[in-house]
């Protein structure tokens, strides 16, 4: 199987091309507390405002290691504008003990964001390196 990038479909052929982002206009997001937020880092879609930003225990963001020995930094949110819950809520290997975890996964384009915890409190943690800061595409 031959991979090319195309701009022309070719009958039998695979083509690969350039997805288009659609984004708000810089002069709109500057001028909207929009531009603090948070986007997936893959798709560009608004998955989480920064004003949502959630303390458990007196932090918004941690480091963990899962079994695999994958390390993640997250931020932690009361709540996500564009991601959504998939899986069934468990306790096995859960980093907030109490909480159950399910995975999060954006929206638009599907990429796994982070998890979604239920407990004492409902929230969400989203792994920084998937994320990027509306700000940060406007320059």
């Amino acid at each position: 199987m031959t991979w090319r990038f195309s701009t022309e479909p070719k009958v039998g052929e695979i083509t690969l091309e350039m997805g288009h982002v659609e984004t708000a206009s810089r002069a709109a997001l500057a001028a909207s507390n929009a531009a603090s937020d948070w986007l997936c880092a893959w798709c560009l879609n608004h998955v989480a405002r920064e004003k949502d930003r959630f303390s458990y225990d007196g932090r918004d963001e941690f480091v963990f290691t899962n079994p695999d020995g994958i390390r993640f930094e997250i931020i932690t949110f009361s709540q996500t504008i564009g991601c959504r819950e998939t899986g069934d809520p468990t306790l096995e290997h859960t980093w907030f003990p109490g909480h159950a975890w399910t995975f999060c996964h954006c929206d638009r384009c599907g990429q796994h964001l982070g998890w979604c915890y239920s407990g004492a409190n409902e929230f969400v943690g989203l792994i920084k390196a998937r994320i990027v800061r509306a700000v940060a595409i406007m320059n």
